[in-house]
Formats: C-alpha cells, structure tokens, sequence
C-alpha cells in the first residue's frame, strides 16, 4: 500500500442560470437590493443537482474555467499552487452576496 498521498485538482466553475422576465417575479427590479437577494437565494437553494450541472454546461468549460488549486490529498490539504480567485473563493467571505450601492437597476 503506497503512503504517497494523491493531488487534487479544484476548479470553480462558471455557470449560469438564465432567467426569462417571465419566470421573475412581479416588479422584481422595483424590490430593495437585500429583497432581490433573497430571491435568488431561495431560488438558488431550490434548484436540483442537475439544473446546476445544467448550468455549469451552458458555458464552455474551455473557455469559462481552468484550473485554480493544486492540492495534497492529505489531511491538512495542503495547497501547492492556487490563484487569486481561489483564495478569494476559500476566504472568509465565501457565501455572502454583497449588494452594489443602493438604487443600482438591473436590467
């Protein structure tokens, strides 16, 4: 049995989930910014595994993704290499939406 631990190779991947006006609720673009937000928050928690692989396919992973950590398959997973929007991704603020200035429209 080796004791060589493995690599991984992490990627954030782009994706995106395109909505029609149809499918957004009345007024939407009218509602505070932190209203908008949680929307899509509750709307991105509903969504199943395959609508987010779905997602991740509507682009092209040539194009919208390379590889951003190189990683140790050890207990500490330790990082060789990564790029800047890795650490970004996998700092403190990883999962919080945060708003542009108030009274920015969208659309």
């Amino acid at each position: 049995m080796s004791t060589q631990p493995g690599l991984n190779i992490r990627f954030l991947a782009q994706g995106m989930l395109k909505l029609s006006p149809e499918q957004l609720p009345e007024g939407f673009f009218e509602w505070s910014v932190q209203d908008q937000i949680q929307w899509v928050k509750d709307y991105w928690e509903s969504r199943t595994r395959e609508d987010l692989l779905e997602a991740v396919a509507y682009l092209d992973i040539e194009e919208d993704s390379v590889p951003d950590c190189l990683e140790v398959d050890d207990e500490d997973y330790t990082i060789l290499a990564q790029t800047s929007i890795w650490d970004a991704f996998y700092g403190g603020s990883k999962n919080l939406c945060i708003p542009e200035e108030e009274g920015h429209e969208l659309g």
